[in-house]
């Protein structure tokens, strides 16, 4: 065997890190998206092959201590694996859609950078979103385009 080659448990020894902090980076990403209706669709484009999307809704009401969560774990997963995968790759990116409870359609993103997720600016959302979808402006949209928060950083080597 070669000095790559790597026993599955190996393998799983160094994933467990990158799969601990995908699944801590969707937690504080949720934590900060405040009341409301959400969701987070994260996407990685894999070399030669088309690109992998996991998306999840998830609801939050009240404040602390009273704060009230529902969301289906299962599918808060598939987006923290493919998180995990962009971390990997170093590659893709992760939108955070809400309809809050006054009724404000917001939308926030971040780019993989590593094996963190980088907060685009507003301007940078708007670009993004006008690209993709062809829209001109925020009034066109009836979408707010905000500036994401910061989401924790990783010690992955």
């Amino acid at each position: 065997m070669g000095s790559n080659d790597f026993s599955s448990g190996q393998a799983r020894e160094r994933l467990e890190p990158i799969t601990t902090h995908a699944v801590n980076t969707i937690t504080e990403l949720m934590h900060g998206a405040g009341p409301g209706r959400h969701l987070i669709t994260a996407t990685v484009r894999t070399p030669g092959s088309e690109p992998v999307i996991a998306y999840t809704w998830f609801d939050i009401s009240g404040e602390d201590p009273d704060v009230y969560w529902y969301c289906d774990i299962d599918e808060v997963l598939k987006v923290a694996k493919a998180i995990a995968l962009g971390f990997i790759l170093s590659t893709g990116s992760v939108v955070l859609g809400t309809s809050s409870i006054t009724g404000a359609e917001t939308v926030r993103a971040w780019t993989v950078n590593g094996q963190e997720l980088k907060p685009n600016t507003a301007d940078e959302v708007s670009q993004a979103f006008g690209a993709v979808f062809g829209i001109q402006s925020s009034a066109e949209s009836g979408l707010i385009y905000q500036t994401a928060y910061p989401l924790p950083s990783s010690a992955v080597a």
